[in-house]
């Protein structure tokens, strides 16, 4: 499957200075944890237990139109229940007044066998699958349904949170039966001079969609008046085809991803033209528009995504395990790391937070894990309502960035990296390793090393931390900066349960690697 790939940013690049509360340091190494010799007569190592517990927070997970979107159901996980996933979308014509055909032509609307409207479908650009890759649980049903929620087409620019779902009608318009090997078949288009593959086709083939689509295709004109004047500007457009539904049905247990702002992602007409006496067969598309354009609004998009975690442990973990789920969800993990308050001032080489994969279910090979987890800090500056921020120091290397700041009146108070973090560094990366007894399971580790040094070396304060699995960081306290961050997690991708600070084989735990100071 594609991996998500952070947009491109238009920030100026920040010319790198060293913060004042980081000036005076003590050097770190940032070698790897392999390859940090503890010999215990120069070198040592602390083991500090961490009180780590489950929790929940409130999801704010929101996607831009040109990220992948995820549809497709997952009916039996037995570690995580649910997870339903819908998209909607607003596919427009490219252009206005619009019409069928090209200048000279003839278009055809009878539904004779010779000429006229052939087919339409609704068209998604496949971009790959997560879950069960057998046949029975990767096939399934995909459905296309009419948007008739106004407040849907609307607010075009709006972008809504995975809890969003517009109303429909419920009239079946359309229906696929989709697999991967299906959606990777090329398609020929126009009697062989196009063709299309990673496409999920549904075909409008009930009579209720037949209709739907006539009246799009013959119903509609680009006239400045009159009552089916649909074609003539985008506002008019709007208020006559709000957008579609599509969902899986069944008991499947994959979700497909696609990408609804590229070109393979429309509304497929198929019809009959004549040009200078010759007949021909034609396709043409409406488009999702990403951005507004001139008198053109943006398209109005939404994914649903929901997890129904009813009947599982999830909700009711036992003290040695922590659930964690990419977003959307409300899994996370807290952690109070106690022998770190108050920790004797020494040379830290290396201070690591280990988080590692409780494997006990045969499905984690079928449902796989988070590619990444992120750390950041509770914010002890308010608790109505509770606050996040992010890690010091550790972050990124080269970019100086200050999570106490709330304004950006320069670049040295930008409270995150604008380059993002740096995953080489500070860590969160999924590793597969392999116990004592040749059972693999996925480790993570987080280099908190000058964060660690600060706190032994300046008293800085021992916070309360947060482990879980992003799309993008929300941290509402940040006036005139992104208000959502990006991440590197594809959305809804990866689910693991791993050890508490209490789990037997795998626990959580800080590892410190230091020298004494003489």
């Amino acid at each position: 499957m594609q991996k998500r790939i952070l947009p491109v940013s238009v920030m100026a690049t920040f010319i790198l200075i060293a913060f004042g509360i980081s000036c005076t340091k003590i050097d770190t190494t940032s070698l790897g944890t392999d390859l940090v010799t503890v010999d215990n007569i120069n070198t040592f190592a602390d083991t500090l237990l961490v009180n780590a517990t489950e929790g929940n927070f409130l999801d704010s997970t929101i996607l831009n139109k040109a990220e992948n979107h995820v549809v497709g159901n997952v009916s039996a996980d037995p570690l995580f229940g649910t997870t339903t996933a819908a998209v909607y979308v607003q596919f427009k014509p490219t252009f206005y007044p619009f019409y069928f055909g090209n200048a000279g032509d003839t278009v055809y609307t009878s539904l004779s066998p010779r000429a006229g409207f052939d087919s339409a479908f609704i068209c998604l650009s496949y971009k790959g699958t997560w879950g069960d890759s057998s046949i029975a649980a990767i096939q399934q049903t995909f459905e296309v349904r009419a948007i008739v929620d106004d407040n849907f087409r609307e607010k075009t620019d709006t972008l809504r949170k995975l809890n969003y779902r517009p109303t429909v009608d419920p009239t079946l318009l359309g229906t696929a039966t989709i697999t991967p090997q299906i959606v990777r078949q090329k398609v020929i288009l126009a009697r062989g001079r196009d063709s299309v593959e990673n496409q999920i086709r549904i075909k409008f083939n009930t009579t209720a969609g037949a209709n739907y689509v006539g009246f799009m295709f013959n119903g509609q004109d680009s006239t400045a008046g009159g009552v089916n004047n649909g074609y003539y500007k985008d506002s008019i457009f709007r208020k006559k085809f709000n957008g579609f539904e599509i969902k899986a049905v069944g008991n499947g247990n994959t979700l497909y991803y696609v990408n609804i702002a590229e070109a393979k992602s429309r509304l497929e007409f198929h019809f009959h033209k004549t040009k200078a006496g010759v007949l021909d067969t034609v396709v043409q598309s409406f488009q999702l528009y990403a951005t507004a354009g001139g008198s053109t609004a943006a398209s109005s998009s939404a994914n649903y995504i929901v997890r129904d975690y009813t009947g599982t442990n999830v909700l009711t973990p036992s003290n040695n395990d922590i659930y964690l789920q990419t977003a959307p969800s409300q899994t996370v993990a807290n952690i109070k790391i106690p022998g770190l308050t108050n920790y004797p001032n020494r040379i830290i080489h290396r201070a690591y937070l280990i988080v590692e994969q409780d494997r006990i279910s045969p499905t984690d090979d079928i449902y796989t894990v988070p590619p990444y987890l992120y750390l950041d800090l509770k914010d002890t500056a308010t608790t109505i309502p509770q606050r996040y921020k992010p890690i010091y120091f550790d972050l990124n290397s080269t970019i100086a960035y200050n999570p106490d700041a709330t304004t950006t009146p320069n670049a040295l108070y930008h409270p995150f990296p604008v380059t993002n973090i740096e995953t080489n560094r500070f860590g969160g990366i999924a590793m597969r390793r392999t116990d004592v007894l040749g059972n693999t399971f996925y480790r993570y580790e987080f280099n908190i090393t000058r964060y660690v040094q600060h706190i032994a070396s300046y008293g800085y304060k021992n916070y309360d931390l947060r482990v879980y699995a992003p799309f993008n960081y929300n941290y509402p306290q940040y006036n005139g900066v992104p208000y959502l961050i990006p991440f590197f997690n594809p959305i809804a991708l990866g689910r693991v349960k791993v050890g508490s600070g209490t789990h037997p084989t795998h626990p959580m735990r800080l590892v410190i690697i230091y020298s004494k100071i003489p």
